[in-house]
């Protein structure tokens, strides 16, 4: 499965996290350097492939799915990973 820019970044930010951990939309848009409505919109699609998920409470954390974590392992996203690498250090303790 080929991702968007856009749901490549929102999944490699998801990526990051420890996995007890979760971001808003808000968080995680400001993390995948998106706005809110197009990081909605990757994360619904990330959903829908089952790469996703969102907790059942208010307000939703987002986490990404082994399934999420398994298609990152491609080269094209490990590189996205290593290039967005500022990004883990600012998400230490982010999140629920």
């Amino acid at each position: 499965m080929a991702l968007t820019e856009p749901q490549a970044k929102v999944l490699a930010a998801l990526a990051k996290l420890e996995p007890s951990r979760a971001l808003t939309v808000r968080e995680l848009s400001s993390y995948a350097g998106r706005g809110e409505a197009a990081t909605r919109v990757a994360l619904r699609d990330l959903v829908e492939s089952g790469l996703a998920h969102g907790s059942r409470t208010v307000p939703v954390g987002w986490r990404i799915t082994d399934r999420g974590r398994s298609l990152l392992d491609a080269r094209q996203y490990r590189e996205l990973l290593a290039r967005d690498g500022a990004v883990a250090t600012n998400m230490n303790g982010a999140g629920r």
